[in-house]
């Protein structure tokens, strides 16, 4: 029951179609469950990647603000400086310049520096050094003589070697560096050094600038607590979370307590962020590490981190995610989508059963029709009414057309039969016409070798092949007297019983004329005349009529469109008689055809053919040529007409192969034995 349930249509399309369907339903369960997950893990990806992304935009902002308001801060500052080192400048200068004449010099510095000791500088130091960079006077009290020689500025260079008095620019230079303040504190001072020429002094102006640094740490601090509010309000899957570490392991937003993993997750977070890239560029790299937490339990789980590092800051942001969350969402998913894609193929397998079942009855009626359709005899009219009539009427489908196909292949097949009989007649009274016709043309022509048995001093041997049942080559040769022969050899333009009803009509009139035959040119002549007269299809032949003396070896012949003869003589090689050829027999009225002549000596041959030799083809349309030909006729010339004849045939037959012959061949030989024979 099984086996023939396959063997029937409808039993193929349920199984083809439900196989399709589970197959189908098989790879998209293999590829939702594949790519749902990397879906969602994509997804969470690209929301891990813009969470670090607002972060790094919120922290460069804050840094960019920082960076303007500390650097109009300094820029304040520097003005203040520069003003007032000038100011003690112009104070040197004034005092110097006031001295009178035959007093010390040294008593205007003197008055200059007891005028700036008592001038109050708010929050700003002041230093004169000599050319050797010791101090001479500050408002700083802590600094000794020497202070200068060892304090070293934020680019490492020694302050009492740069602004020294023959290093220092004329207008002056800046420096930063650490110093003591008030309750021993060191502090940030930004200092600006001038020169004075006349004494060679180093003038130096200074103020603490802790407080920019200060009120930057603040705004430090600000930051950190709005993004702690912002990394509180985010949802990352259910127990992934944000955390920021600084450079010094200061933990800026703190993960939730996961035991020892916390301190490994941030160890991860610095150590593969990929610094090495960060370090020549400042746009936000984003880093995926794959980390396994420990549990206390002896379990564990996969945790995806992305993070990124802001240089300026050295601050560390990390986004860390469960893989496992994300897994289990994603089998969630699959699960309700392979239930109901599994019920969608339960439906449809259901409906392909119901719908080709269906299909298949009216179809099972036509193979029954079918079947039985053979064993009726539809040589004979068939009756009106058929069992498929009514499915053309009921179904407007393809079923109907398919029908309405049986019920025209039926009337079809009447109507062929019926035709076949009568054609199969015809042809088979032809073929038995055209087989009397072929046994009539080839007994026209002599085929009896040797013919004439009677005259030794002579060999004649001639063969004709029709291409078709009949065709339009021809040969022929009889005695006019008793030392010449005629010999005639033709090609009519056309095949089939045309062209050997014209052949038969030439060989007629050959003979007819040939009675008192002197020239055969002139015969030729006549026959052109009468053939060109009455010929409503245009027709034609190439002809060759000569009269050979086998007293004398002599041969006269005329050639009247048709391939030159080979002569072959004994003595020498074969070759091609090129004579005078005039026009083709029976085409146009009033041609005149004259006679060539040549002589054979003993053992020498001469070779007529149709250009179904030379022209004969193989499977690949390449001819069998006039060059081969000839040399056959070489290689066998001093075998008998019969023999040179049966070697020409044998090698455009092995030359042909298995091509069909294209055209008639017909070929005539005479090897002239010589007079001594008699």
């Amino acid at each position: 029951m099984g086996r023939r349930f396959l063997s029937t249509i409808k039993g193929k399309i349920i199984v083809y179609v439900t196989l399709v369907m589970v197959i189908s339903t098989a790879v998209n369960l293999y590829f939702t469950n594949r790519d749902v997950g990397q879906a969602m893990l994509v997804t969470q990806e690209k929301s891990a990647r813009n969470i670090l992304h607002s972060f790094y935009l919120v922290i460069r902002e804050n840094y960019h603000q920082l960076l303007t308001s500390k650097r109009a801060m300094t820029l304040t500052k520097r003005n203040q400086l520069k003003q007032k080192a000038r100011m003690i400048q112009s104070v040197f200068t004034g005092f110097c310049t006031a001295v009178t004449p035959g007093d010390d010099s040294r008593s205007g510095i003197q008055k200059a520096l007891a005028w700036i000791n008592n001038t109050p500088f708010e929050n700003t130091d002041f230093y004169i050094m000599d050319e050797d960079f010791n101090l001479i006077s500050s408002s700083n009290k802590k600094m000794g003589k020497g202070a200068y020689r060892t304090i070293e500025d934020i680019k490492d260079r020694k302050i009492a070697e740069v602004m020294q008095f023959d290093n220092l620019n004329h207008h002056g230079d800046f420096a930063i560096f650490n110093t003591v303040g008030e309750n021993d504190r060191s502090g940030h001072v930004l200092a600006f050094f001038l020169p004075f020429s006349p004494r060679k002094y180093t003038i130096g102006v200074s103020v603490d600038i802790s407080g920019i640094e200060a009120e930057a740490q603040a705004e430090k601090e600000k930051c950190i607590s709005s993004l702690n509010e912002y990394a509180g309000r985010l949802t990352i899957t259910k127990s992934g979370f944000v955390c920021m570490v600084g450079a010094d392991d200061t933990i800026l937003i703190p993960p939730p307590d996961l035991g020892e993993n916390t301190k490994d997750i941030i160890r991860c977070i610095k150590e593969k962020t990929g610094i090495q890239q960060i370090r020549t560029t400042d746009i936000a790299d984003i880093s995926e590490i794959r980390y396994v937490a420990r549990s206390d339990n002896g379990g564990s789980r996969t945790m995806i981190i992305y993070s990124t590092y802001f240089k300026p800051f050295k601050w560390y942001t990390g986004v860390v995610i469960p893989l496992n969350e994300i897994n289990a969402a994603a089998k969630q998913l699959v699960v309700r989508q392979s239930i109901i894609i599994g019920l969608m193929c339960i439906v449809g397998i259901i409906a392909v059963f119901v719908l080709v079942s269906r299909i298949s009855k009216p179809l099972t009626l036509l193979s029954h029709y079918a079947r039985r359709l053979p064993r009726r005899d539809l040589s004979k009219p068939l009756p009106e009414d058929s069992p498929i009539d009514a499915l053309i009427k009921k179904h407007k489908d393809e079923v109907g057309t398919l029908a309405a196909s049986f019920l025209l292949m039926r009337r079809e097949l009447n109507k062929n039969i019926q035709n076949l009989i009568q054609s199969t007649t015809a042809r088979l009274r032809m073929e038995s016409d055209l087989n009397i016709a072929r046994e009539i043309q080839l007994g026209m022509v002599p085929k009896t070798f040797p013919f004439f048995a009677d005259h030794p001093e002579f060999d004649l041997y001639a063969t004709l092949t029709p291409a078709k049942e009949v065709g339009g080559d021809l040969y022929d040769f009889f005695l006019i007297d008793e030392d010449r022969l005629c010999f005639t050899l033709g090609d009519v333009s056309e095949k089939g019983v045309p062209s050997a009803l014209f052949m038969v009509i030439t060989r007629t009139l050959i003979r007819t004329l040939s009675e008192k035959m002197e020239s055969p040119g002139i015969v030729m002549e006549k026959i052109n005349e009468i053939l060109s007269a009455d010929n409503p299809r245009f027709m034609f032949v190439r002809l060759v009529i000569g009269i050979f003396n086998f007293r004398t070896g002599e041969i006269l012949y005329a050639n009247g469109g048709h391939n030159p003869p080979v002569v072959m003589p004994c003595n020498s090689e074969c070759y091609f008689k090129k004579g005078n050829t005039q026009p083709v027999v029976g085409a146009v009225p009033g041609i005149s055809y004259t006679d060539i002549s040549l002589r054979l000596e003993p053992q020498d041959s001469f070779f007529l053919y149709t250009d179904g030799v030379n022209e004969a083809m193989d499977a690949d349309s390449k001819q069998f040529s006039s060059e081969r030909q000839l040399a056959v006729l070489e290689f066998n010339k001093e075998n008998s007409a019969e023999q040179v004849i049966n070697a020409v045939l044998g090698a455009v037959r092995k030359h042909a192969g298995n091509a069909v012959q294209s055209d008639d061949i017909a070929m005539l030989m005479i090897k002239y034995q010589g007079s001594d024979f008699i």
